[in-house]
């Protein structure tokens, strides 16, 4: 499945050409090397957009001391400008253009952390920008399918219909090994590198974010301190948020502990999944589930030779996550009782639950499926329950439990 010299699609592309034709400003965020400024550089040559890249100390220095200059000569037509975080009053000027001309379609910005981008171009240009996230390679992408199919069949419907759907889905995608997948990850640019550097190459993507990326967004005292951080939250993907335990086990303030993970989604390199609680009856856990962007980075990070069952459980947020942001209305969160009862994932759209449990085994049943009926008994709007594991049989079982493929969805 993976070509190392292909252009994969991105399902992304569509959704910004579109805003081009709404907004102003469309603005592309996202981890470094997810194939932000690929994608955008498509984008701009189709349109005849003018291009710089704050990357060149030139452009950048350009753009520190005359932004307004440096906008006046990109040109009235549409400009893109990648890197943009790194100069702040940029985006002033872009705001001052914008103000006297609101034509959709002036400027493309692209961008890898959110400090500088939410409080200038958030604040400054409310109203006119769109902002859409890049996330590495979804597997459909791998596929060279440029939409993403995502997850809203699995709330409506008859049970049927969800299975006659995952069934065409697991024929088209055929049996997969989701270590693999996991091990391949979704960079661009480590996919074009041979199989057996790619985990050096990530590891060398997380060793360069601690020491050097991360000064960016917020000032470290201690680069080695924060690498040590990163590597550890990487070992606890797919598990409850602790603040405390990661304070303790490094030895730092838990100040510095939420600051650090507040830096690493500011980076777009985690995701943290909140708990669902709509029942005031029921004792909810209430810490966020961590998760990586992509789970051949966590693995990377955490210096893990073999991937285990919270990557493949990684694999499915960071695909939810790309669902979620594709349409209003959605939303993802896990849900665990003080009780003991658990679930990975909630989606929900629109007043519709699915509570998800994924595993990584091949032989499961009814006994998985005990928390998903659970989670029904006290939702009634949650029509069904979907068990996703490495068994290849698509059936219904008790109590409105689907169990599939995680093949035949992802």
């Amino acid at each position: 499945m993976i070509n190392a010299n292909a252009r994969y699609p991105r399902a992304l592309r569509r959704s910004l050409e579109t805003d081009l034709t709404l907004y102003p400003v469309v603005a592309v965020m996202g981890a470094r090397q997810v194939g932000k400024s690929t994608l955008c550089r498509e984008i701009a040559d189709k349109s005849g957009f003018a291009y710089c890249t704050l990357d060149s100390r030139d452009v950048l220095a350009r753009a520190i001391e005359d932004p307004e200059g440096l906008l006046d000569d990109l040109g009235p037509d549409g400009a893109f400008i990648d890197e943009v975080q790194r100069a702040p009053r940029l985006f002033l000027a872009i705001k001052e253009i914008v103000d006297q001309d609101q034509r959709p379609g002036r400027y493309l910005l692209s961008g890898s952390n959110q400090p500088t981008i939410a409080g200038s171009v958030g604040d400054s240009l409310l109203g006119r920008a769109a902002y859409r996230i890049l996330r590495p390679l979804t597997l459909s992408e791998l596929r060279f399918d440029e939409s993403h199919k995502g997850w809203s069949f699995l709330l409506t419907g008859s049970h049927q219909d969800v299975i006659s759907e995952l069934e065409r889905r697991a024929a088209a995608s055929g049996q997969l090994a989701w270590r693999d997948i996991v091990k391949t990850g979704g960079f661009p640019r480590v996919l074009a590198a041979p199989p057996d550097q790619r985990m050096r190459m990530l590891s060398d993507y997380a060793q360069v974010f601690a020491s050097r990326d991360i000064r960016e967004v917020i000032g470290i005292d201690s680069s080695d301190r924060f690498e040590a951080f990163l590597r550890l939250a990487s070992s606890r993907i797919g598990q409850e948020l602790n603040y405390s335990g990661l304070s303790q086990d490094l030895g730092v303030a838990v100040s510095t502990i939420r600051r650090w993970i507040d830096a690493l989604g500011r980076s777009y390199l985690i995701e943290l999944v909140p708990s669902y609680s709509r029942n005031a009856g029921q004792r909810v856990i209430k810490s966020p589930k961590l998760f990586m962007v992509d789970s051949a980075l966590a693995m990377a990070a955490a210096r893990e030779s073999e991937p285990s069952g919270f990557h493949l459980e990684n694999m499915v947020a960071s695909d939810l996550a790309v669902w979620k942001d594709s349409a209003p209305g959605r939303g993802i969160h896990h849900w665990r009782l003080a009780s003991g009862q658990e679930v990975d994932f909630v989606l929900e759209e629109h007043g519709r639950l699915l509570p998800l449990e994924v595993k990584s085994g091949v032989d499961v049943g009814s006994d998985e499926a005990r928390h998903l009926r659970h989670f029904r008994k006290t939702h009634a709007n949650a029509t069904r329950g979907l068990l996703l594991s490495s068994d290849p049989e698509i059936r219904l079982l008790k109590d409105e439990i689907v169990s599939a493929p995680w093949w035949a969805v992802l």
